[in-house]
């Protein structure tokens, strides 16, 4: 009788051995796949985040300029900011902010602002209107991987600055520009138009 009869109903050793090296192929084989398939719902998620947080932090810059108000402020030492106070990595502006709530039932005034600073796009409120030495805004980041960054200013022509010389700080530029890119995205761009109240006075 040769070594490669079976006496009974087992399998040989031979046999063990090939069905083990198959099911290990097979199992590499679905573990490489189940593996992909992980990376790229991870890469998904991600690439979803990001967009998701891209249109919220564009909507919400939308709201700010679009409710832009002709009303200027005072700095902490007491000197005169306009409404809109544009630079070229940062904006500040007075805006109406609605009311809601306990705190706030009526429409009131506020201070925001957005700069662009260490790759990210950061929105900025200040507590008060008109500051005292001291008064800091609250910082909140908005968007990560942000270079690139730059504001331009609308009226009459363009301008990396607002106010221009010789315009009055109750003047709203006519629209305000914002260019950037983002990791992952590409190059951005968004103009945003502002409320017609240059005629608007000082409360």
């Amino acid at each position: 009788m040769t070594a490669s009869c079976r006496t009974g109903s087992g399998f040989s050793l031979l046999e063990v051995l090939v069905a083990l090296a198959i099911f290990a192929v097979v199992a590499a084989l679905a573990w490489g796949g189940l593996d992909t398939l992980a990376r790229s719902r991870h890469a998904l998620d991600g690439e979803r985040e990001r967009l998701s947080a891209l249109q919220l932090t564009i909507a919400q810059l939308e709201r700010d300029l679009r409710q832009a108000v002709a009303r200027p402020v005072r700095d902490g030492i007491g000197a005169e900011l306009p409404a809109v106070l544009g630079q070229e990595r940062a904006i500040e502006v007075t805006r109406l902010a609605p009311g809601g709530g306990w705190q706030t039932p009526l429409p009131a005034l506020e201070r925001v602002g957005w700069r662009c600073s260490d790759g990210e796009l950061q929105r900025l409120r200040w507590p008060v209107l008109d500051r005292v030495a001291g008064t800091l805004p609250e910082s909140e980041t908005r968007l990560r991987g942000v270079s690139d960054c730059q504001w331009r200013y609308f009226d009459r022509g363009v301008s990396p600055v607002w106010p221009p010389r010789s315009t009055v700080a109750e003047r709203l530029p006519r629209a305000v520009e914002l260019r950037f890119n983002l990791e992952g995205v590409g190059a951005l761009r968004r103009l945003i138009e502002l409320p017609d109240n240059r005629d608007i006075g000082t409360p």
